[in-house]
C-alpha cells in the first residue's frame, strides 16, 4: 500500500503501518481522552485520560493485527503466500499474493479473523468484570476493548465482499456452484449493494444525526465498494488468463549492460537514443542487477561518469522476478504489488531469458479477443486496470464503524 512504512515482523510477516493509520490513531486518542473514559470513570486528570486513550487505541490495533495475523497464518499454513500486514485509517489488511485454491481455505481463512477478534473481546469483558470498581480507569479500557473487539467480530461478518462475512458467502456459493468465478461475482454484486446501503446511512447520518459518525459510513462504504469492483476485476483477469504461462507472454531477452559500465555511457548509449526506462546489469553472462532512471537519479550527475552500473542496481536478490514456467495469473500480482511496468523473467538456472510487462500482458489479451476467445463481457472487465495483490480481511476498527 502506497506511503507505507515496515515497523517489524512477526513470523516472518512484514508488519507495516501506513500514514494514513497517525490520523485514525490521533481520532481515537482524543475520542477516549475527551469523552469516553471522563464518562465511564470520572475525576481523574486529563494526563491520566490522555495516556489511557493512547493506551487504549494502541491496544485496539494491536488487537486488529491478532485479527489479520489469524487470517495471513492460516493462509500460509494452507500454502498462500502472505506479503504483509498493513495497519491503515480503516483498520487492517493481510496481503495475500494470490486467491485460496478452494472453497474449504477460503472458509477457513475468512472465519478465523472474527473468531479472534470474539476470542479477544470475551477475555477482555471477562477481565472487566473481574476488575470492576478496584479500578475505574483499568476497567474503562477493558470495557471499551471487550466491546471494540465484538463490534469487529460482528461488522466484519456483514456479507459485504470483501468483508470476512462476504468472503464467508463467496465460499459458501463457491462450494455449491463450483465456481469461483460465479462466487466472486455474487458476492462482489451483494457486496455493492452493502457499500451503498452505507453510503445512504453515513449521508443520513450526516444531515440528521452526527457529521462525523456520517462521513465514516459514507467513507467505509465507499471503499467497500471500490474494494468489491477490484476483486471481481481481479477474479476475471485470473479466469481470463488460467494456464497461461510466463512464458507465452513476456517479450524477449532485452538490452543488457555489463555492470563495469559507467552511468554516463548507460545513459549516452542506451537511455537517450532508445528511450529505455530500466536496463538488466550482468557481469559475464551472468545476472545481477537491474538499473532504472530512479536509481540514476539518485546519483548526483557529476558523479555519472565515475559511478558504474553494478553501483546504481538494485540487485538481484532484492528484485520482483517472474519465472519463465509459472502461471502468469501468479506473477500478475507481484508486477502490480511492485508498481512497476515490468518484470526480469529468469529460467530454472536464474538465466534472464525475458521481461514480463504490463502492455505485453494487455497485447495479449487483445489478440484473444480478436480472436474471439472472450466475451464482450469478459472485455469489458479486463479493460480494467489489473488488480492489487490480494487484500485479506479489511478490517474496520469500531471507531470507523
Amino acid at each position: 500500500m502506497p506511503g507505507s512504512f515496515r515497523l517489524f515482523r512477526v513470523a516472518g510477516i512484514d508488519i507495516e503501518v501506513n500514514i494514513s493509520w497517525l490520523i485514525i490513531l490521533a481520532l481515537l486518542t482524543s475520542s477516549l481522552a475527551l469523552q469516553w473514559f471522563p464518562d465511564i470513570a470520572d475525576g481523574y486528570s486529563p494526563v491520566a485520560y490522555w495516556t489511557l486513550g493512547l493506551v487504549a487505541a494502541l491496544a485496539l490495533f494491536a488487537s486488529v493485527l491478532v485479527h489479520e495475523l489469524a487470517h495471513s497464518l492460516v493462509a500460509r499454513s494452507r500454502g498462500l503466500p502472505v506479503k504483509s500486514i498493513t495497519l491503515f485509517i480503516f483498520g487492517g489488511v493481510s496481503n495475500l499474493e494470490r486467491e485460496p485454491r478452494s472453497a474449504g481455505v477460503e472458509f477457513q481463512m475468512a472465519l478465523v479473523g472474527p473468531v479472534a477478534s470474539a476470542i479477544i473481546g470475551g477475555i477482555a469483558l471477562g477481565a472487566w468484570a473481574l476488575v470492576g470498581s478496584a479500578s475505574p480507569l483499568v476497567a474503562a479500557m477493558l470495557l471499551y476493548l471487550g466491546a471494540s473487539n465484538l463490534l469487529l467480530a460482528v461488522f466484519n461478518m456483514i456479507p459485504g465482499f470483501p468483508l470476512d462475512g462476504g468472503r464467508v458467502l463467496r465460499s459458501l456459493i463457491w462450494k455449491t456452484t463450483g465456481s469461483l468465478r460465479r462466487a466472486t461475482l455474487w458476492a462482489a454484486r451483494i457486496g455493492q449493494g452493502v457499500a451503498i446501503l452505507l453510503i445512504l446511512v453515513g449521508v443520513w447520518l450526516f444531515f440528521a444525526v452526527d457529521l462525523i459518525d456520517g462521513l465514516w459510513f459514507g467513507f467505509i462504504g465507499w471503499f467497500l465498494l471500490q474494494a468489491s469492483q477490484a476483486e471481481n476485476t481481479q477474479v476475471m483477469m485470473e479466469s481470463l488468463l488460467k494456464g497461461v504461462t510466463v512464458r507465452q507472454v513476456m517479450s524477449p531477452p532485452p538490452t543488457v549492460a555489463q555492470g563495469d559500465l559507467s552511468l554516463q555511457q548507460l545513459v549516452d548509449a542506451y537511455v537517450l537514443p532508445y528511450g529505455i526506462r530500466s536496463i538488466p546489469v550482468m557481469s559475464g553472462d551472468t545476472f545481477i542487477g537491474l538499473t532504472t532512471l530512479e536509481d540514476i537519479r539518485r546519483v548526483p550527475r557529476e558523479r555519472w561518469a565515475d559511478t558504474p552500473a553494478s553501483a546504481a542496481m538494485t540487485p538481484v536478490d532484492k528484485l520482483r522476478m517472474a519465472r519463465d514456467d509459472e502461471s502468469l495469473s501468479d506473477a500478475l500480482p507481484r508486477l502490480v504489488a511492485g508498481d512497476v511496468n515490468q518484470l526480469p523473467v529468469v529460467d530454472a538456472f536464474g538465466r534472464l531469458i525475458g521481461m514480463l510487462s504490463r502492455d505485453a500482458i494487455i497485447r495479449y489479451l487483445e489478440v484473444r479477443r480478436g480472436l474471439g476467445m472472450e466475451s464482450e463481457r469478459q472485455a469489458a472487465e479486463r479493460l480494467v486496470a489489473p488488480g492489487a495483490p490480494r487484500a485479506y480481511g479489511d478490517e474496520r476498527t469500531p471507531a470507523t464503524s
